[in-house]
C-alpha cells in the first residue's frame, strides 16, 4: 500500500485516514455530549484515541500488501 505521503496513494491509505478522523469526531463529541467526564467515558476516549491515532500512522507509512498472484497458488499440485 502506498501511503499518503506519496505520489499516488492507494486507496487503503485514504480510507484508513478517513476512519481515523471519524474515531476523532466521535471522541469529540462524545465529550461535547458529557456534562461532566465520568470513569466510563474516560476509558471510551483512551480506547478510541490510540486506535485514531493508529490509523492515521498508518495510512501516512503505509501498509505493505501481499503479491498479486498468492492465492492462486494451490498446495499439493
Amino acid at each position: 500500500m502506498n501511503g499518503l505521503i506519496s505520489s499516488a496513494p492507494s486507496q487503503a491509505a485514504i480510507r484508513l485516514t478517513v476512519s481515523g478522523f471519524l474515531l476523532m469526531q466521535i471522541q469529540s463529541a462524545l465529550l461535547l455530549l458529557s456534562p461532566s467526564l465520568d470513569h466510563d467515558s474516560g476509558t471510551l476516549i483512551w480506547i478510541l484515541t490510540p486506535l485514531a491515532v493508529s490509523a492515521f500512522v498508518a495510512a501516512l507509512i503505509g501498509i505493505p500488501e501481499p503479491p498479486e498472484g498468492h492465492w492462486r497458488q494451490r498446495h499439493g499440485r
